[in-house]
């Protein structure tokens, strides 16, 4: 078999072109996180995902049921390490919810990284809400493994074990997603998932009850967390939409004149 040589053209623009976007984005979040330090408040969209987690703890106490939350397995030192920093986030509240409710929480893992921080927010969620009793780090936080399928495995027998009356999935996920969904699905459980990872989205939107659907979990974990800063830092992403629809219609304006713009904002 013969191999022709591939020419691979490097436009030596595109990396200073992405350069220039990265720190525009970066210093436009800066802005905004410094205006909220001022007192100024930035009115945040609701997202009906994030305001059903507090019905789907409510529920599950209602059956009797536990409440099951994971953020799925790998290593926080990786390019998702944003996703599982939002997975934990809205584990706080979770957790809050959970102790104000007095349901019992189950959290499954397969990071090893954040062994720690989940049992840690899992008891500052009942000690929080005068619930200390309720805290058991055994059965809380229950670190499963980092392997892909062995994690989905153990994932997907504590849901039906436990019989859990409500299934949140927030992360980074891979070919687990729609694992964890249907066993959810298999005890009828309500479930809220969330990823930022586009080939998954469709999983969670046509399995779970509620869905995010990509940067709406980085919202949902500033939100879980009430600091304004960061609350404030939406907007930034907000001006990141807003550049990426420009530069998209400008392109297609440019495309029939035969410039193409996508060559020059190559990552």
């Amino acid at each position: 078999m013969n191999y022709l040589p591939v020419e691979q053209v490097i436009n030596p623009a595109a990396g200073t072109v992405s350069l220039a976007i990265l720190i525009f984005l970066s210093l436009s979040g800066y802005y905004y996180m410094k205006l909220a330090e001022k007192g100024r408040t930035f009115p945040v969209r609701k997202i009906r995902a994030f305001e059903a987690i507090e019905e789907a703890v409510a529920r599950s106490v209602e059956m009797g049921r536990p409440v099951h939350y994971t953020i799925g397995y790998g290593s926080i030192r990786t390019a998702h390490a944003p996703q599982y920093t939002a997975g934990l986030g809205v584990l706080t509240h979770v957790a809050r919810l959970a102790g104000k409710y007095g349901a019992r929480l189950i959290v499954t893992h397969g990071v090893p990284e954040a062994i720690a921080s989940i049992d840690e927010i899992v008891r500052d969620g009942y000690f929080s809400e005068g619930r200390p009793e309720l805290y058991n780090p055994v059965d809380n936080a229950r670190y499963l493994t980092d392997v892909q399928f062995a994690y989905a495995s153990s994932a997907q027998a504590v849901i039906i074990r436990e019989n859990a009356g409500a299934n949140i999935v927030i992360g980074p996920f891979w070919a687990e997603s729609l694992i964890l969904a249907e066993a959810g699905t298999m005890v009828g459980a309500f479930q809220i998932g969330g990823t930022a990872r586009d080939v998954q989205i469709p999983f969670f939107v046509l399995v779970c009850d509620y869905a995010f659907i990509g940067e709406e979990i980085f919202a949902a974990g500033a939100m879980a967390s009430g600091d304004i800063p960061t609350l404030a830092s939406i907007r930034g992403q907000d001006v990141g939409k807003l550049l990426s629809i420009i530069l998209i219609v400008l392109g297609l304006i440019l495309l029939p004149l035969g410039v193409k713009l996508a060559t020059y904002l190559m990552w």
